[in-house]
């Protein structure tokens, strides 16, 4: 059972410029996170919302929607792509007018 417990908090318990690729930001505060191999949804205050939305490691892709500048492997049709390669890679869509920004800002992180 205290295997069972370990697991739970290590999914609830997860560093979220280290471990979260993307998430998204539903009614009511409701927040979606997803992982490598994982999606978590938390329930968070408007105050905890403001300071992930305002972190300059994520990005704002769409209306919902913020990524890790830090994760993205590549960003290609109008799709953000992260660690993943090949048929399981993990992505989620952008707008074309945040899209050349964001390559922007992840080719500057690069050649720092």
């Amino acid at each position: 059972m205290n295997v069972a417990l370990d697991v739970m908090n290590t999914y609830e318990d997860f560093n979220l410029e280290k471990d979260i690729m993307y998430f998204r930001v539903g009614e009511q505060g409701l927040v979606s996170f997803h992982g490598k191999n994982y999606h978590v949804k938390k329930r968070l205050s408007s105050d905890q919302i403001q300071a992930m939305t305002s972190d300059a490691s994520f990005f704002k892709v769409n209306t919902d929607c913020y990524v890790n500048t830090r994760k993205i492997q590549h960003i290609q049709d109008g799709k953000v792509f992260f660690d993943t390669k090949g048929s399981e890679a993990k992505y989620t869509p952008i707008t074309k007018l945040r899209q050349h920004r964001l390559k922007e800002i992840v080719q500057l992180q690069r050649s720092v």
